[in-house]
């Protein structure tokens, strides 16, 4: 895997060649087949994913319902990503929708990496808050749009 494969990855947009390999040396790649869970909902999180090929179903499973897919993520995006900031179990699960090549970083070592180098933190956050902003942005859309279209019946 390449630094300029994580330039197309929003939070690392903002980082210099040499920034990049640095954060490339700090995880390591992981391979998943076609419907291969990568992390269950409710389990803990020591760690966030890069996606370079394949994609990657974010879902909840409900009893008596099955599985709900929230959304399907793509080479260069993200996920697992809260268990960067907070201790708390994940959200959701994450399934191989199809088979993938994954960067998994570990939060311990990058959190240490940015603690180390300031520069690289102040841009790094700002790039994963303005992420998280658009995120939230995009589910109270779906949100409206569910909630004009409950109204309707």
């Amino acid at each position: 895997m390449n630094p300029e494969f994580l330039r197309r990855v929003r939070i690392f947009e903002a980082l210099e060649v040499p920034e990049l390999a640095e954060i490339l040396m700090l995880g390591a790649v992981k391979e998943f087949a076609e419907d291969t869970v990568i992390f269950e909902d409710g389990t803990s999180g020591e760690s966030f994913f890069v996606i370079y090929d394949g994609a990657v179903r974010i879902s909840k499973v409900f009893q008596q319902m099955g599985e709900e897919a929230l959304t399907i993520l793509g080479p260069g995006e993200f996920f697992g990503e809260m268990s960067f900031f907070d201790d708390d179990p994940r959200s959701a699960r994450a399934v191989a929708h199809k088979s993938a090549k994954i960067l998994e970083i570990k939060n311990a070592a990058l959190k240490a990496y940015l603690a180390s180098r300031p520069e690289v933190a102040l841009k790094f956050l700002w790039a994963f808050s303005r992420t998280l902003s658009q995120r939230v942005r995009d589910t109270n859309a779906k949100f409206s749009t569910l909630f004009a279209i409950s109204r309707v019946f």
